[in-house]
């Protein structure tokens, strides 16, 4: 348990690193370049080939395993030399990671998420589309729509660094609408995560639980079937396995 959510955590740092890296603006960067990209590149594909082929290990049914993940198998072809399909493959090893983790997989497919990640994302384009046009032109802090919605998302939090602020009435008006509904929307939006990843990790534990269950019970039946070929051992072992499954199932009934 403890290891799959390092694993879990360390996928999400990595999408979000990797979504930064493939839209940041490496031109008049020092640090950030073209060759630390293809690094990151080139080592992304090793760990997406290394991940691949350990999964294709545990297949039991090889053949239906390639062509249900054909899809891992286009992610890792390094075209990124051709600069023209550079960023296609970039995008393709974006989703790639994201399959790889079932917080974020699950996200996309819960309705209740995506309900509430598209009601905060409605508010924050329509209040910075709103400051843009009340104050673009007017207030030189403003110069472009990723200013504003720098300033929306600044707000809506309440952390209010001070670098942009309104100077219409309009804007203000704007910026208590969004101080007074910020809380509210951030914390259902981080509540709904909270329940998500723990609804996620009891499922994972409880499917566990229920293979380990099924892997007792079809031992117990296969001893029950040549018990008179067990020896005194094995015949306490069945009695000790008889009782651990019926603990399990009654308490799985119960709850």
């Amino acid at each position: 348990m403890f290891w799959r959510v390092m694993y879990e955590i360390f996928i999400i740092m990595l999408v979000i690193t990797y979504a930064i890296l493939l839209f940041a603006d490496f031109s008049n960067h020092p640090l950030l370049t073209d060759e630390l990209m293809n690094k990151v590149d080139n080592g992304l594909i090793i760990m997406l080939v290394v991940e691949y082929l350990f999964r294709l290990w545990r297949a039991k049914d090889k053949r239906k395993f390639v062509f249900a993940n054909w899809f891992d198998l286009i992610a890792m072809i390094p075209l990124d030399s051709y600069l023209y399909l550079a960023r296609f493959m970039r995008i393709l090893r974006l989703v790639r990671i994201v399959r790889a983790s079932p917080f974020l997989l699950g996200i996309i497919r819960s309705g209740p998420m995506r309900q509430v990640v598209g009601v905060v994302t409605i508010i924050m384009l329509w209040s910075s589309t709103a400051i843009y046009l009340l104050e673009y032109g007017v207030n030189e802090n403003i110069k472009s729509f990723p200013d504003a919605l720098w300033w929306s998302i600044v707000t809506t939090t309440t952390v209010g660094y001070g670098d942009i602020s309104p100077v219409t009435a309009g804007g203000r008006i704007m910026a208590t609408i969004l101080m007074i509904t910020g809380i509210g929307m951030l914390g259902a939006l981080t509540a709904n995560f909270a329940t998500h990843w723990t609804e996620t990790h009891e499922s994972k534990s409880q499917d566990e639980t229920d293979r380990l269950t099924d892997e007792i019970k079809k031992q117990t039946i296969a001893n029950i079937q040549q018990i008179e070929n067990l020896t005194e051992r094995e015949y306490e072992t069945l009695k000790e396995s008889m009782d651990l499954l019926y603990r399990r199932t009654r308490k799985k009934s119960e709850e």
